[in-house]
């Protein structure tokens, strides 16, 4: 099912007087330029072509026939006459968005190749894109998304990051929104997962690059809670699953490594509370277990054993039920991680 599409934004044009208090965007303002988009307190001039080939909303607007007053119109700043459209949007989102357009003289859009977008990059893009139907933006943003918030444990595992490398955990409540708007409920309960791992801010949500707020809508907000209490649970089942018998199949002193692994499983009542019970269920046990096997009585296939192939059985059964600790349905959820185990 597709998302929901805005209600085309087709605003008034702004007549020569309501321009006087506006400035040129230093880095989106072309003399030969054929359309003038004003966000918020700034002018862009660009050129119209890319932006109609790729957005039937823009197509649209710049379809309309101008006003009878506009004909021979003049900007502020005595250029020859050009559509001026006034947007909602800030003019933050709006460069990021236009950055895609800038170079594209031919109606494809740009920036291949290796780029790490930042948080407030992949947000304007996408809730922008969406906007104004520019669905192969949304799609390459909601792609390079989903390689971190994964629906396949496999691949989720793999990776070291929970996140992009430019984002912070905070941003994760803006991805489940960007979920929500873009009707991708695959990413949903690792974004979800990730806000659990928040303090206040789950609460006080982030700030944009114009300066406004966003936060999670209650309903999500509730489901962190219920979450977090859930994550909290799961980690302490794998830390009293993680040091149980047997060992390692490989093993070739399996009395001494026994008793090690006892120690290690007896020793989880003098440990952290942040070490039994943390949110993070996926966070490694090595720690652990180097400060308590100082002098590694732990043969290294005992030790690899702790290290991979023991948590990661564990976090797959995690992994399994995440929907359901977070409260959201994800058709298909785990089917190829189930497949391959």
């Amino acid at each position: 099912m597709k998302p929901s599409r805005p209600a085309s934004p087709l605003l008034p044009h702004v007549s020569v007087s309501e321009t006087a208090s506006l400035k040129r965007d230093e880095e989106f303002w072309f003399e030969d330029g054929n359309l003038i988009l004003v966000a918020g307190d700034v002018e862009f001039r660009v050129y119209q072509g890319p932006l109609i080939a790729h957005s039937p909303v823009f197509n649209d607007m710049l379809s309309l026939p101008q006003p009878a007053e506009d004909s021979g119109r003049r900007t502020r700043h005595g250029e020859s006459s050009c559509p001026i459209i006034p947007l909602t949007d800030s003019p933050e989102d709006l460069r990021h968005f236009l950055r895609v357009f800038v170079s594209s003289s031919s109606g494809k859009i740009i920036r291949s190749g290796q780029h790490d977008p930042t948080f407030h990059e992949v947000s304007a893009c996408v809730r922008l894109g969406h906007k104004y139907q520019v669905d192969g933006l949304v799609q390459r943003y909601v792609d390079l998304l989903r390689k971190y918030y994964a629906d396949n444990f496999d691949a989720w595992y793999r990776s070291t990051l929970v996140r992009p490398p430019s984002f912070q955990a905070v941003h994760s409540i803006a991805v489940v929104n960007l979920a929500r708007l873009t009707n991708t409920p695959s990413m949903l309960p690792t974004a979800l997962m990730d806000c659990c791992t928040l303090g206040p801010e789950i609460v006080d949500g982030l700030v944009r690059e114009d300066g406004t707020r966003e936060t999670l809508p209650l309903d999500d907000l509730g489901r962190c809670f219920v979450g977090r209490a859930k994550m909290a649970q799961a980690s302490a089942r794998i830390a009293h699953l993680m040091f149980r018998p047997p060992v390692s199949a490989a093993c070739r002193q399996p009395a001494c490594c026994q008793r090690v692994l006892q120690r290690l499983l007896n020793e989880l009542g003098n440990a952290r509370d942040d070490v039994i019970s943390c949110v993070d269920w996926y966070a490694s046990w090595m720690v652990y277990v180097d400060g308590r096997d100082e002098d590694r009585e732990l043969c290294m296939r005992c030790y690899k054993m702790l290290e991979g192939e023991r948590p990661k059985k564990l976090q797959r059964e995690v992994w399994m039920s995440l929907p359901a600790m977070m409260g959201v349905t994800v058709e298909g959820w785990g089917i190829k991680a189930k497949q391959e185990s």
